[in-house]
């Protein structure tokens, strides 16, 4: 099984299969497994995985080829840093600017995570999540600011998607805290409005340990039970670990 994309497009195609746990973190393999399994040439696929080791998504090993990088909780606790930084002003300044039909949009967009957790859909549900933030960065102006984000923050995402497959309850404790945000912003309580925006954010921080019980063998220098996966292009790391009931 191969995918075929264009070579400009390698960067962005094996991006998206990193960070949305396509590929299982510590995964191996080598230029000449990439470029068959994307069907490019050699040019593009090092130019895209020098991109992605600049991002700390891929790691060069000497001698072994290139893995899928392992977690760095240090990197992810900063990355959650600057994307709850830049947030808070900006719902600081959404609070005060937003037209009223943006509430209507917001409901509408908490309907369809509805619909995804009930398929258990949990990389359309993390799409959704993000696209319902992006609408206040939107509102205030500072879509290039989530665009940064975005960037800059992949390996969090990560990390907020394993706490998805983590806590059963995951998808819906995140839509009860968007009602409740959504409840503060229509009623232009500022003070309420960052009390649910910072519980919201730093939720992750709580389920910390039990990701890392779980996933202990994905994150660097933290021990954890091997397993034994199929370090193959084609296996979908998130379809076996669901598969297993984790």
């Amino acid at each position: 099984m191969e995918k075929k994309v264009d070579g400009g497009d390698v960067y962005s195609v094996l991006r998206d299969d990193i960070i949305n746990l396509r590929l299982r973190p510590g995964a191996f393999f080598s230029i000449r497994d990439l470029c068959a399994f994307y069907n490019v040439g050699r040019s593009p696929g090092r130019e895209a995985l020098i991109r992605l080791e600049q991002e700390g998504l891929v790691t060069f090993l000497p001698q072994r080829g290139t893995m899928i990088s392992k977690l760095d909780l240090k990197r992810i606790d900063n990355e959650r840093y600057i994307r709850r930084s830049i947030e808070e002003n900006v719902m600081r300044d959404f609070v005060g600017m937003f037209s009223n039909s943006v509430i209507l949009h917001l409901e509408e967009m908490i309907r369809e995570q509805r619909v995804l957790h009930e398929n258990g859909d949990h990389r359309g549900f993390l799409d959704a999540d993000d696209r319902f933030h992006r609408v206040f960065y939107q509102e205030a102006e500072r879509e290039y600011c989530c665009d940064v984000i975005d960037k800059e923050c992949s390996n969090y995402r990560r990390m907020r998607l394993l706490a998805q497959m983590t806590d059963a309850d995951a998808m819906e404790k995140t839509i009860d805290e968007h009602v409740e945000l959504v409840n503060a912003v229509a009623l232009r309580d500022m003070e309420r409005v960052m009390s649910c925006f910072y519980l919201h954010l730093d939720q992750i921080r709580s389920q910390e340990r039990k990701i890392l019980r779980r996933f202990g063998d994905l994150f660097q220098n933290v021990s954890g039970s091997e397993r034994k996966e199929n370090p193959d292009l084609d296996t979908d790391f998130l379809l076996s670990i669901r598969g297993r009931g984790l």
